[in-house]
């Protein structure tokens, strides 16, 4: 099980919800989760890191077993130059 959840403001936020909506289930106004494989991560990362400004802030925690977490990514974004 992962979770999303986003931080972003202004456009960056409509972006946001476009891409994990399509991958996830939303539930909350910024959060989503769902199951997925390592493969699906990677995608998801990839278009998050595409349609980056610098108001995007996206942070993934897996969810393995009833207790123990693990954060999978901080995406934060990297303006390009």
């Amino acid at each position: 099980m992962v979770t999303f959840v986003s931080q972003c403001e202004h456009k960056a936020l409509n972006r946001t919800r476009r891409v994990l909506d399509a991958f996830a289930n939303r539930i909350g106004s910024r959060t989503w989760q769902t199951v997925i494989n390592e493969e699906g991560l990677k995608a998801v990362k990839k278009l998050l890191r595409q349609t980056a400004t610098k108001n995007t802030a996206v942070s993934c925690h897996w969810i393995r077993i009833r207790k123990a977490k693990g954060q999978v990514f901080n995406f934060a974004a990297i303006i390009k130059t």
